[in-house]
């Protein structure tokens, strides 16, 4: 893997890359990145000056002796984080910065200042660039909810969208391996080990096919935490350009309630919910201000337009998923400046 300098200072400043337990140094938060940032862009530079010109630059962006101690520190581990980005890429696992062009443009333009800095991933990257829809719910659904979820993700798979989801057991399983099965493709933001989940059989077929991107904003090797569950919900809603479908939803309570609350409250994405009376969660996501959805022949994507979001360019159908790049990746940030990181 390639990196410019200002992809290599977010992975040195920002990533528990090359940093083992017995370290002494933490990587910055979210908030510190911002801070240095904004004094970066302030006197108009560029954040990879720091690998060349620690000492004198870092008097200039104002850090105290001790901090000014700490960021040399990370930023001194480059031949640690090179060995172990070369073993990761070995494994089949990437790293892409916000510099990157590559970097999932909804995230950035969305979370702005919250934006993840790194992003570990396995298979085609450039899934993450299409348009597609979010499928949630319960890990544990009846009958009626599978066949729903099933149905959806065969209509969407059909109309050429990608499927969003979070990997977990349930609805999220259950609508990717509908997606696979019908020829679709999906994107992943997985709550555990990507180091594991790779390694599994039929992950590895769809991987190698590029019907499958996992992604994750954590080193690979740690596990499931459900913090990382609820702190994922949001990358999935985020990247569903053309909606988010809450199959079924217990009431306020658990991981999906909590999750199409939050998107209710910042509208990433249109929230529908399967008008199922039978869900307690489904009916009460409805008085919340969810859409109620049935399918129907409709199109999701002419559903999208008739609830207020418009589609600006037309969707190539002849493959699967050749669909036009809607994020003007061309127009927004996606290269070297820090001066587009955020803003």
């Amino acid at each position: 893997m390639q990196f410019s300098d200002n992809e290599m200072t977010a992975i040195l400043l920002c990533s528990y890359i090359g940093i083992n337990k017995n370290d002494d140094v933490k990587p910055f938060s979210t908030g510190e990145w911002n801070t240095f940032l904004d004094r970066i862009i302030d006197m108009k530079l560029e954040p990879g000056l720091i690998l060349n010109e620690e000492n004198e630059l870092l008097n200039q962006l104002g850090y105290e002796a001790n901090e000014r101690e700490r960021i040399k520190k990370l930023v001194s581990r480059g031949g640690a984080v090179a060995l172990e980005l070369d073993s990761l890429m070995n494994k089949g696992i990437q790293v892409v910065t916000l510099f990157n062009k590559n970097y999932p443009i909804l995230l950035k333009q969305k979370l702005e200042r919250k934006t993840p800095q790194v992003l570990f991933y396995s298979g085609d990257i450039e899934l993450a660039k299409k348009m597609g829809i979010a499928v949630v719910g319960s890990r544990n659904v009846d009958e009626a909810g599978i066949d729903f979820a099933k149905k959806l993700v065969a209509k969407a798979t059909v109309e050429k969208l990608i499927i969003y989801s979070g990997g977990a057991r349930g609805v999220d399983s259950i609508s990717e391996n509908t997606a696979i099965e019908n020829n679709g493709g999906v994107v992943s933001f997985i709550a555990d080990s990507l180091s594991t989940k790779i390694k599994k059989k039929d992950v590895v077929t769809n991987l190698i096919n590029k019907r499958l991107l996992l992604i994750s904003d954590v080193k690979p090797e740690m596990g499931f935490s459900v913090a990382r569950a609820m702190n994922r919900n949001k990358y999935i809603y985020i990247s569903a350009y053309c909606g988010a479908f809450v199959v079924s939803s217990d009431y306020n309570k658990g991981g999906t309630w909590a999750g199409a609350i939050e998107n209710l409250r910042h509208n990433w994405t249109k929230t529908f919910v399967w008008n199922h009376k039978e869900y307690m969660g489904n009916s009460g996501l409805i008085e919340k201000g969810g859409i109620p959805y049935e399918i129907s022949e409709k199109k999701i994507s002419d559903l999208m337009k008739s609830t207020g979001n418009t589609i600006s360019r037309e969707i190539k159908r002849e493959d699967s998923y050749e669909q036009m790049d809607i994020f003007r990746l061309d127009t927004m940030a996606v290269g070297e400046s820090a001066n587009n990181t955020y803003r």
